[in-house]
C-alpha cells in the first residue's frame, strides 16, 4: 500500500510543487512554501486543514492523510515540507529508475526495455495507451492518475519504476 501512495504521489505532489513554484534554491522553495501555507491557513491556526486544503488546494486534499503524519487533522508546514521532499526524492529515484532502462535514451521505453522494471512491464500493455509498444512518461503519469488512490487488485502494489 505505502509504494501504491508513493506512485500516486509521484503525479500528485508535482501538481502541488507547480502550485508552490518549487523551483529555485532551497531558501527560495522554503519561502514560497510559507508563503502557499500562509494563504491557504486561512483561521491562521498554524495548520491546514481538510476544509481549507479542498477547496484551494485539491492536490493537497486528495493526499490529506498521507501527509498529516501525527493524524491529528491538520498540516502543518513541517509535514507539508516532508511530504514535498519525500515526493521530490520518489520522482527523482522514478525519473533515474526510467533513465537507466531507456537503454537507446530516445525518451521511450521499449516492451524489452521495460523488462528491467518489473511492476512497469507487468502493465505495459494497460500503460501503453497509444499501442505503439512504447510508453513515454505521459502514459505512465496518466495510468498512474487514472489508478488514483484506489486499492491496486493485488497485494503487491506497482511500484512502477521498481
Amino acid at each position: 500500500m505505502r509504494k501504491w501512495i508513493g506512485c500516486v504521489l509521484l503525479v500528485a505532489v508535482p501538481c502541488i510543487a507547480l502550485a508552490a513554484n518549487q523551483s529555485g534554491s532551497t531558501k527560495e522553495r522554503n519561502a514560497r512554501l510559507n508563503e502557499m501555507f500562509k494563504a491557504l491557513d486561512v483561521d491562521k491556526s498554524g495548520k491546514l486543514s481538510q476544509s481549507e486544503v479542498e477547496q484551494n488546494a485539491p492536490a493537497i486534499a486528495e493526499n490529506f492523510d498521507q501527509i498529516d503524519a501525527d493524524h491529528d487533522s491538520g498540516l502543518t508546514k513541517k509535514e507539508l515540507k516532508d511530504a514535498f521532499a519525500l515526493a521530490e526524492k520518489r520522482r527523482s529515484d522514478f525519473n533515474r529508475h526510467l533513465s537507466s532502462a531507456d537503454k537507446d535514451k530516445n525518451g521511450k521505453l521499449s516492451r524489452e526495455e521495460a523488462q528491467t522494471l518489473p511492476n512497469l512491464s507487468a502493465n505495459f500493455d494497460a500503460i501503453d495507451s497509444n499501442h505503439d509498444g512504447q510508453l513515454v512518461i505521459k502514459e505512465i503519469a496518466d495510468f498512474i492518475r487514472a489508478k488514483g488512490n484506489a486499492e491496486p487488485a493485488s497485494s503487491s502494489a506497482p511500484a512502477l519504476a521498481q
